[in-house]
């Protein structure tokens, strides 16, 4: 008899092992999906070749619209041809205005205008198919 109670409290801790979630597969994965379905949807422009496009999805006032850039573009020309591909008006070019800007979470993209994609995604602040904000921004700069 207590060979068989070990017996059985040794599947049932197999079992309890088996049914725990993997967190680190399950969101690597799902992350993989959320990329691909983004790529399938994307828009931008049609001269940006392959090896060099970075998928986002942009949230903006229209919705969520799955865009690509390329990784050559500074922050600042990504925001131009966003805002135009998600049909936002942009009048980043005026002074005195609020200005347009990307954000990742609460962090705002304004401050690395200048900044390349490529160094982004290198520095692993951005990575492709990242979710980003296109929103105003009222700054001591405008």
């Amino acid at each position: 008899m207590p060979e068989t109670s070990k017996l059985v409290h040794k599947i049932q801790e197999k079992a309890v092992q088996l049914s725990r979630p993997r967190v680190g597969k399950s969101s690597k994965m799902s992350a993989k999906v959320r990329l691909m379905k983004i790529k399938h949807k994307a828009i931008g422009l049609n001269n940006i070749r392959q090896e060099e496009k970075v998928f986002f999805l942009v949230k903006s006032e229209k919705g969520d619209i799955p865009v690509f850039v390329s990784k050559y573009w500074s922050v600042g020309k990504a925001v131009d041809s966003i805002a135009s591909l998600c049909n936002v008006v942009n009048n980043n070019h005026k002074l005195n205005v609020p200005k347009l800007c990307l954000f990742k979470e609460d962090t705002n993209l304004y401050d690395r205008a200048g900044a390349k994609i490529m160094e982004l995604v290198e520095s692993e602040f951005l990575h492709s198919g990242c979710t980003l904000t296109l929103k105003l921004f009222i700054s001591e700069y405008t």
